[in-house]
């Protein structure tokens, strides 16, 4: 997979996270589907948390070895170990608007980052192609 392709994938994978953050919030997963079944909104969690790290670990990983930002790699970083906390303390956050207020704010962080890796990457793809074509 292309670090673009893992870009791409790491933002629907926090897109989705917070997508479910904010309907838990409104009610729609936690009550109405996810908590029918008990234990399945926890196992949600930590399949999507088995699924983004992963992603985000190599699509930055990959990106930093193309564009060597500490500022663009650090943050991104940074968000991770704070969802896995998240996720580590999701017990005790359960059911205050502190966890899908938290988890958002990683996800938009985690979103940021990728972001952030894509256009450096094509800013340092530009920059060699300038080099090049010289």
């Amino acid at each position: 997979m292309s670090r673009l392709r893992l870009d791409q994938a790491a933002i629907a994978l926090s897109g989705l996270c917070m997508i479910h953050c904010v309907a838990s919030v409104a009610g729609l997963f936690a009550i109405g589907l996810l908590s029918v079944v008990g234990g399945v909104d926890e196992l949600f969690h930590q399949a999507l948390l088995a699924l983004i790290v992963p992603v985000s670990v190599l699509a930055m990983v990959a990106g930093y070895r193309r564009h060597r930002r500490r500022k663009v790699l650090l943050p991104g970083l940074l968000a991770l170990i704070a969802l896995c906390l998240l996720t580590a303390f999701e017990a005790a956050l359960h059911n205050t608007l502190w966890e899908p207020l938290l988890t958002s704010l990683v996800g938009i962080c985690l979103v940021a980052t990728h972001v952030g890796n894509i256009r450096a990457c094509k800013e340092c793809e530009s920059h060699h192609e300038e080099i090049r074509t010289a």
